[in-house]
């Protein structure tokens, strides 16, 4: 009898894949410039110049740079399931990614916009 065959892995790794990359392009790029324009408007000044858009700055690069850490873990997780270690974790890990990724962008992103 032959064993029931895992679960694909490829289909959610690529949309997970499809959101982080997104988000850490496009969604980072109009929400920085959202919400810089929105604060140097506000504050006549310049991200260096003031501290709120500082701060908001800081908020917005750092969730840039979580959604660049998502997207290597992504990468991992696309070179581990074309190996075909671990599936069931990397299936797991892949359906996590996504979700997770949408989630840092609106905490960083809300926070970003309340720091001004």
């Amino acid at each position: 009898m032959t064993e029931p065959r895992p679960p694909d892995v490829r289909t959610p790794l690529r949309i997970s894949l499809a959101v982080v990359l997104l988000l850490a392009t496009f969604g980072s790029f109009g929400a920085g410039f959202g919400i810089m324009t929105d604060c140097t408007n506000t504050f006549s000044c310049t991200v260096t110049s003031c501290s709120p858009c500082a701060t908001a700055d800081g908020w917005l690069t750092g969730g840039w740079i979580a959604q660049g850490v998502l997207l290597l873990a992504g990468v991992v997780l696309a070179v581990l399931s074309a190996r075909r270690v671990r599936l069931p974790a990397v299936r797991r890990a892949a359906l996590v990614l996504g979700p997770l990724a949408a989630v840092l962008f609106v905490v960083t992103t809300t926070v970003a916009t309340t720091s001004f």
